[in-house]
């Protein structure tokens, strides 16, 4: 068979096209899967702690500072004690009508009243003069109706707050947003969970962290011109494994982990006490739960006591 050189031509036309589509699928994918692979680092990646603070955010938690409003940011969260996303049927992005019934006075905790402004916390650690900052978050009253509906999974720039056998507890998100945002405890998680290179401390490495840098370290909680002192008396990492466990024990807290924890300083804890709760991740080592997610592998329970006189 013989080909015309005019049918030829076609033939290498239509081989040029069809090369030229197949080059630009492929610079399309490969863009796409560059774009997902640094968003996964970002997410994912090493991250160092921020330990340096600003002198103007420090001043704000001085007795005399000036105030600032502060500012409302919109963020995920994660679940409270004893649930899982699964019990979520849907996801409003409105908190639920206010009960004509006033909140519970166990919500003033040291002259910083959870139920009307936003507060953020200054830590300064016993290592090295380091620092961490929250930023501004609020705090509601825990009710069925907040897990039921679904808004404690979606409109999360709030933490919940609950009392038992005389403690005051708050579970603040920690953990990244889909969006690339840090979630109110996430500067304190990366704080313990990271070394100063960014990459993820062992269970002994984390463990040493607290018990060298945290435990007496000074909380300051800040709310408006309230300004509340404590100091860190105790605090435990629950790995995976055993995170199932305290998850259903948010009512006897303290006692359980002064009692299944006794290196962990909650037997030292008092009333009014104050406890911050929240997730973590899982640390080199360790066997990865898949009863939870990346953010939710293990929790993280600190203890403060009010400092008298401030």
């Amino acid at each position: 068979m013989v080909f015309t050189g005019k049918f030829k031509t076609k033939i290498m036309t239509n081989q040029t096209s069809s090369n030229f589509k197949y080059l630009v699928i492929s610079a399309f994918l490969a863009v796409i899967g560059l774009g997902a692979l640094i968003a996964l680092i970002i997410q994912f990646g090493p991250r160092r702690p921020q330990t340096s603070i600003p002198e103007e955010t420090v001043a704000l938690f001085q007795p005399t500072a000036t105030r600032a409003p502060i500012q409302t940011a919109t963020i995920p969260a994660q679940p409270l004690p004893g649930t899982t996303r699964e019990d979520i049927q849907s996801t409003p992005t409105t908190l639920p009508s206010p009960s004509p019934t006033p909140e519970p006075e166990w919500m003033v905790y040291d002259q910083v009243d959870f139920r009307d402004q936003m507060i953020e916390a200054l830590i300064s650690m016993q290592c090295l003069g380091e620092q961490v900052h929250l930023n501004p978050f609020s705090v509601v009253p825990y009710s069925p109706e907040i897990i039921e509906s679904g808004v404690f999974y979606s409109t999360l720039d709030f933490s919940i707050a609950w009392e038992h056998l005389g403690y005051y507890g708050l579970w603040i998100h920690s953990g990244r947003s889909p969006d690339f945002g840090d979630l109110p405890a996430y500067p304190l998680q990366l704080y313990l969970e990271n070394d100063a290179r960014g990459y993820r401390r062992s269970p002994a490495e984390f463990t040493a962290v607290l018990q060298d840098c945290l435990i007496g370290a000074e909380l300051r909680l800040r709310q408006e011109d309230s300004l509340s002192v404590s100091q860190v008396v105790a605090a435990v990492r629950v790995p995976p494994s055993e995170v199932d466990a305290v998850s259903h024990r948010p009512m006897d807290l303290v006692p359980y982990l002064a009692e299944n924890y006794p290196e962990s300083g909650f037997d030292k804890m008092d009333v009014p006490g104050l406890l911050f709760y929240f997730c973590g991740r899982q640390l080199t080592g360790e066997a990865y739960n898949s009863d939870f997610d990346y953010w939710t592998q293990s929790r993280i329970i600190i203890g403060f006591m009010p400092v008298s006189g401030d």
